[in-house]
């Protein structure tokens, strides 16, 4: 059999309750959808996504009942997913939203369902394919913590009908803390060079596009966690200002593939090299029909640094007597010295860069008439991953900024006779290296027939009509659990299985809009979904049992015009079956065959649930005087679990050899989704004055309301704000400046999940509250300075 790899997990998305995300203080051009109406309102038509409270390199999660994906917004460039599968390159690897792009849009479900193959909200962007005169642009953005991001473009005319576009874009990105691994966690380079030949009845041009991206995007930080959801900082650690990554950025690790012991620098060997040709273009026939088109080749090479933060732990102090199995700690680049704090401990995942070959077509024929407007089109997606591995082992390092990596040895009996400290893993620190291995290797490919129709059988009703129609392919080969016990190593030397499945995915969305008066009116979408898995979901070695997931939901609601107020009102239920998360859980046991000795253990399973939820949102644009605008979006939700049960098993080495296992079942089915808020609140004002619009203020505050922490619900977030605001200022018509600032309040926002609880009960989360945990956070207060030239 072919030897093949895994990757990590399944496919979770984000789904929006309503595309009600409505017009904020940063609004972004629009793109032009020939194929999906408009609301009728002002409001909820689009989402500033690019104010982001996590990271600034790339569109935020819309919160809209559902878990987000671990991969974020889907991002489409020239009307194709920038990246097919998150697991092999992330989006942000190969774009950045930088001044070489004409057209910026936010699609909604409907419109994410039918062009981007997915679920959820999506961002649009389109290349500027040159320009009838010269111009150029010019921007440099910097921040409190010295970024340095700069981008240029120029675009013109050349000869014979033929027009040029040139874009630099370079990031240098600090983040919010020194590490010791590098200056800059985000050292993104992409150039872009377009050649456009208009004609009389359209155009076509070529996009060649080179990225170059090293990027750590690890955000963790400990904190106390106290029992109302709330955290306080650690003594002598900053919430976000303190790097928590293990300071030498050295993967010492067992190559997967080869079984060598290899050393990989953490940035350089998962950095991401991507070469992608566009070719695009539209053409006019005679009878009113346009064809519109795109094909891309795109090769990349990338990887990933991810490492997996557990628990807190802590040795025995040096002036305590040991007993048999008493743990201590010392310093792996000074074994001489013991540490005496906090211990973390961790699960290191690193994916060295391997080969990614993506061909991707979209062809599209629509003809627009008074009452009508159709388009019919075809895509095919091709994806090819060339032997994906993650190589993992378990680490610890001190609980203190810019950590040093530490080694465990318990007191144990000697070979020799007596008892002394005997080291629990390597020179290194590591211990049990490739346990939670990830292998695969293959194709995966979707072909699709897609089509629309927007209706106006008078000037009361709109009609909107999609459905996509795709057949979906995966053929490759993974190492699963069998694979692995007849091999009997810890790397990939024995025989993979093949691994063939064939889906077909019908999806089909419906809206309408009923102008009841002249002011108010009726809006009613709804849509069915079908979607199945990727090739990825056969990285870890226990077989995903991929199912297709079905996502149904509809909406209905109001909407109001009137020049001082836009409203739309929407209720709206939506489901989604067959959630694959890769997961990651830990346990500690005892075991009767072994007395005295505690194990412990974290392992890497794939669980299934589906998720169900039911929402109002509302979305008012306000503007009761000239210059003056303010946004108010309210949601109220209330997802949770359904058929979530499984039973997870571990396995831990003894200290004379052996080994003992442990299984628990879990079922989470009716708790809360983790990382959702019931309650989801926006405020967005701004104000504009000055000739030409020379002076704008505008702020963003957006709260969550609690969240749950962990899957069994056991613990939770509290509340938070996350604020931004900002003040243009417009020199003249070519150029302008702006201070902007993130996190106004400076909470400490503790967000997303808490590591190592994935099977916490309540009485284990009464052990945790007042005590050490390591978890997710927002921004810190951050200022950014943004300068722009436009020539």
């Amino acid at each position: 059999m072919k030897k093949k790899i895994l990757s990590q997990t399944s496919l979770i998305a984000l789904m929006s309750i309503s595309s009600v995300a409505g017009v904020y203080a940063q609004e972004p051009a629009k793109a032009k959808t020939d194929t999906v109406s408009a609301a009728t309102t002002k409001a909820g038509k689009t989402s500033n996504v690019m104010l982001n409270a996590s990271a600034d390199n790339g569109p935020r999660a819309v919160n809209i009942g559902l878990p987000a994906s671990v991969g974020g917004t889907v991002v489409l460039e020239n009307g194709l997913p920038v990246v097919y599968d998150y697991m092999g390159q992330f989006p942000t690897a190969v774009w950045r939203n930088d001044a070489g792009i004409a057209k910026f849009g936010v699609l909604n479900v409907a419109e994410t369902a039918l062009f981007a193959s997915d679920v959820g909200v999506s961002v649009s962007t389109w290349t500027n394919r040159g320009t009838d005169k010269f111009k150029g642009s010019a921007s440099f953005t910097t921040n409190s913590y010295g970024l340095l991001r700069g981008d240029v473009s120029v675009s013109g005319p050349m000869k014979n009908g033929f027009y040029y576009s040139l874009t630099a874009f370079v990031n240098m990105d600090p983040g919010t803390f020194s590490s010791n691994i590098s200056q800059f966690l985000d050292k993104t380079q992409i150039y872009k060079g377009v050649i456009n030949k208009r004609y009389a009845k359209g155009q076509i041009g070529l996009q060649y596009k080179y990225a170059y991206s090293e990027s750590i995007s690890t955000k963790q930080s400990p904190y106390i966690y106290r029992k109302d959801g709330t955290v306080d900082k650690l003594p002598g650690f900053r919430i976000g200002r303190d790097s928590y990554l293990e300071q030498s950025g050295i993967i010492n690790a067992i190559d997967p593939l080869t079984g060598k012991a290899v050393t990989w620098d953490a940035m350089g060997d998962a950095a991401s090299t991507s070469h992608v040709i566009d070719l695009m273009g539209d053409h006019n026939f005679d009878n009113g029909m346009k064809l519109d088109y795109t094909l891309r080749y795109h090769y990349a090479k990338s990887g990933m640094y991810n490492p997996y933060i557990t628990s807190i732990t802590q040795g025995i102090g040096t002036d305590a007597t040991p007993g048999v199995g008493d743990s201590r700690y010392v310093y792996a680049d000074d074994p001489t010295s013991v540490y005496n704090g906090l211990v973390q401990k961790g699960l290191m995942l690193f994916n060295p860069s391997t080969v990614k070959n993506t061909v991707m077509a979209r062809v599209e024929l629509s003809k627009k008439s008074k009452k009508h407007h159709w388009m019919v089109g075809f895509h095919n997606w091709y994806y090819n991953t060339d032997k994906a591995i993650t190589a993992t082992y378990n680490y610890q390092f001190e609980v203190a900024p810019n950590p040093k990596k530490l080694i465990q040895e318990k007191w144990a009996a000697l070979s020799g006779g007596g008892y002394g400290w005997v080291n629990q893993g390597d020179a290194y620190g590591n211990s049990s290296y490739n346990g939670a291995m990830q292998y695969y290797n293959g194709i995966d490919n979707k072909m699709a027939l897609v089509g629309t129709e927007k209706w106006t059988p008078s000037d009361k009703l709109t009609v909107d009509v999609g459905t996509r129609i795709e057949w979906q392919r995966i053929d490759g080969d993974w190492y699963n659990a069998e694979d692995r016990k007849a091999a009997g190593t810890n790397w990939i030397s024995g025989e993979t299985t093949d691994i063939k499945k064939d889906w077909w995915n019908v999806s089909a969305t419906a809206s309408a809009t009923y102008k009841a008066f002249q002011n108010f009116g009726f809006l009613a979408d709804v849509y069915y979904i079908q979607q199945a898995g990727k090739l990825s979901a056969y990285a870890g070695a226990d077989d995903p049992a991929i199912e297709k997931c079905e996502i149904p939901g509809f909406s209905a609601g109001v909407y109001f015009n009137h020049p001082m107020i836009s409203l739309v009102s929407k209720v709206t239920k939506i489901k989604r079956t067959n959630f694959k998360n890769n997961s990651t859980f830990n346990a500690t046991w005892t075991d009767t065959n072994y007395p005295g000795e505690t194990f412990s253990a974290t392992t890497k399973q794939t669980s299934s649930y589906d998720v169900s939820t039911v929402g109002w949102t509302t979305d008012v644009l306000f503007t009761p005087f000239k210059g003056f605008n303010l946004h108010l979006l309210l949601t109220l939700q209330n997802p949770k679990y359904e058929n979530y049960a499984m039973t997870i098993n571990y396995e831990a080495q003894s200290q004379n050899g052996g080994t003992s296992t442990y299984s628990e079942t879990v079922d989470n089915s009716g708790n809360v989704a983790r990382s959702v808020s019931k309650t989801l609140i926006e405020i967005d004002p701004s104000y504009t004055w000055g000739a030409g619009g020379k002076f704008r203020v505008w702020a963003s505050a957006r709260y969550f309301s609690k969240e749950y922490a962990n899957y069994p619900n056991t613990l939770i977030f509290a509340g938070r704000w996350e604020t931004f605001a900002g003040f243009n200022y417009k020199y003249d018509k070519n150029v302008d400046f702006s201070i902007s600032a993130v996190n106004l309040l400076r909470q400490s926002g503790a967000q997303g999940s808490i590591t190592g609880t994935n099977t916490t009960t309540a009485e284990g989360a009464k052990l945790l509250y007042d005590k050490p945990l390591t978890g997710t956070y927002i921004r810190p207060f951050t200022l950014e300075f943004k300068t722009r030239i436009r020539f």
